[in-house]
């Protein structure tokens, strides 16, 4: 898949259906640290799309933090042209404060935000826009500072509580202590999109 600048993006397709979860990993991750996550959604009925952002992994460019938005328009415009009904945008890290900052302008129906950092791409901004008018759902780790209190100030901006749980792991490392978080992430997707359809 290219994007708009040229760039060839390594994408990771599993699942079928009008349902479509985007997942988006961190700054020194890879799509496969989303693998876990895909396959509860997959399981779920949902069509899962995992990417390497350019410069990482299996994708093409150099490591570009700054256009990354870029490489998210791209993916969603792939899913919206290959079927996509309602789609869910998640992420770890980097990848939730991007998931967030650009949940309005891809017309995003849920967000997931595992550890997002507020300050990147000026998430709490994007969250202040969006408020309740996006389904959101805000998780991190409470030894897992200032991420914990970014998840906190971030839910406050989406009009929605803060799911925190125990222990210190970031992004999707919290699955490593708290594999059942999967699920429930699901279950909110599932009911956000009950609610728009």
């Amino acid at each position: 898949m290219r994007t708009s600048d040229g760039i060839r993006l390594n994408v990771v397709t599993a699942g079928a259906g009008a349902n479509v979860v985007v997942l988006s990993h961190g700054v020194t991750g890879t799509k496969e640290d989303l693998y876990g996550l895909a396959t509860a959604f997959v399981r779920d009925g949902w069509r899962a799309i995992a990417y390497d952002a350019r410069g990482v992994g299996d994708s093409s460019g150099s490591p570009d933090l700054g256009a990354r938005d870029l490489d998210l328009r791209a993916v969603v415009e792939y899913a919206r042209r290959s079927g996509a009904r309602t789609l869910v945008l998640a992420g770890g890290s980097l990848g939730a404060a991007l998931s967030i900052a650009m949940a309005q302008p891809l017309h995003a129906d849920a967000v997931v935000s595992l550890s997002a950092p507020r300050t990147s791409y000026d998430a709490i901004a994007a969250a202040e826009a969006i408020g309740s008018s996006i389904p959101a759902l805000v998780v991190a780790s409470a030894g897992n500072q200032p991420f914990a209190d970014d998840a906190r100030a971030l839910a406050t901006a989406l009009g929605v509580t803060p799911v925190i749980v125990s222990g210190s792991r970031h992004g999707t490392g919290v699955f490593v202590d708290h594999p059942e978080l999967k699920a429930r992430i699901v279950r909110f997707a599932d009911e956000a999109v009950r609610t728009i359809a």
